[in-house]
């Protein structure tokens, strides 16, 4: 009886330490790490080519909501509704009913998608672009903050904002 609980137990402690031994390697090698995906740059010699399909009526109308945007941004702007920490026209700050986009940065909670995409596309303003560094994770931080985007919850209330402003009727005086 004594040499079979020996043996069984000799057994037990041998997996043990096999399990612990394969453990330590997949640790060590790094196999079992989760690896960080970034937009791959172009190759050398790649031209990156923008094909537009669209026929000459479409792209009318993104010239004329583009230029709509650029308006509604500045308006925007002097009533203080909207400051950008990217170049160009922000439409989803500007269709979700303004905000401020510096704030969100500082704050470190979250920064709204376009946002979010500009600052990885190196798109950032003057003002911020000081701010900006890369964690050694190849990660976006600004003030040693890492950037991230907005939470769901925030997201789905500024869709809720959108349609509360396309449901609204403005009477034009």
């Amino acid at each position: 009886m004594k040499h079979t609980t020996m043996v069984s137990s000799i057994k037990r402690t041998g997996y043990t330490l096999s399990l612990l031994a394969v453990g330590y390697v997949l640790g060590v090698s790094g196999s079992l790490i989760p690896q960080n995906t970034n937009a791959q740059p172009a190759a050398d010699g790649d031209d990156i080519k923008v094909e537009i399909s669209l026929s000459n009526e479409s792209i009318e109308q993104v010239q004329n909501i583009h230029e709509s945007l650029n308006q509604l941004m500045e308006t925007m702007k002097l009533e203080d509704k909207y400051t950008a920490a990217t170049e160009g026209v922000n439409p989803y700050l500007i269709l979700t009913g303004g905000g401020n986009a510096i704030e969100d940065l500082e704050l470190g909670t979250g920064v709204d998608p376009v946002t979010f995409a500009a600052l990885y596309a190196g798109q950032a303003t003057s003002e911020v672009e000081d701010d900006l560094s890369w964690d050694q994770s190849n990660r976006l931080m600004y003030k040693n903050k890492l950037v991230r985007i907005y939470s769901v919850e925030k997201l789905n209330a500024r869709q809720e904002t959108l349609k509360t402003l396309l449901a609204k009727r403005v009477s034009v005086q």
